[in-house]
């Protein structure tokens, strides 16, 4: 029977991935410390390190650029989960098919990011820490005129119409 180590410190997950894994042995990463497994399913960032067959819990907006190992997000169905860890174990990378999604999105987002000068990626900053043109303006001394004229190809280079668009679209995004 395979062994699957669950680290968590969410009861609401542990609960919901022993319902799900039905047909195998679960193990508690920390309660069962020291209990050999065959794959761990974890949220902690500092555990990916580990040198054993992983999937790492994580949310959209956190998706690593460069990827070593399995990825589920917590929305996954159960046959997901299974699939992950069959797969896993068979020695490929599963990325659960909603994560692949946002991964490429926020891979095209980075790749307009990129394409910003200096003065462009500081008023990015500033429009996503909600700050108007005057704000900005005195900030970086610069005039409202300039200021206004750098967003409109701040907004053509980003594709965006606005600053609430630029907020929705680029505020979770590190660079």
């Amino acid at each position: 029977m395979t062994r699957v180590s669950i680290e968590t410190k969410s009861e609401i997950i542990m609960k919901g991935l022993q319902n799900i894994l039905e047909g195998y042995e679960v193990l508690d990463f920390y309660k069962d410390a020291g209990e050999d497994f065959d794959i761990l399913i974890f949220e902690d960032k500092n555990l990916e390190k580990l040198e054993v067959d992983k999937i790492r819990l994580i949310d959209e907006k956190n998706i690593p650029l460069v990827i070593d190992y399995s990825l589920l997000s917590y929305w996954a169905s159960a046959d997901e989960v299974r699939e992950g860890i069959d797969k896993t174990l068979r020695g490929y990378i599963y990325i659960e098919e909603s994560l692949k999604e946002a991964k490429t999105n926020r891979s095209y987002k980075f790749e307009k990011l990129k394409t910003l000068n200096r003065r462009e990626k500081k008023l990015l900053e500033e429009i996503i820490l909600g700050k108007t043109n005057k704000e900005i303006s005195r900030e970086i001394f610069i005039s409202e005129k300039t200021i206004k004229n750098n967003l409109t190809s701040v907004y053509k280079k980003l594709g965006v119409s606005g600053r609430k668009e630029i907020i929705k679209n680029y505020s979770q995004i590190k660079y």
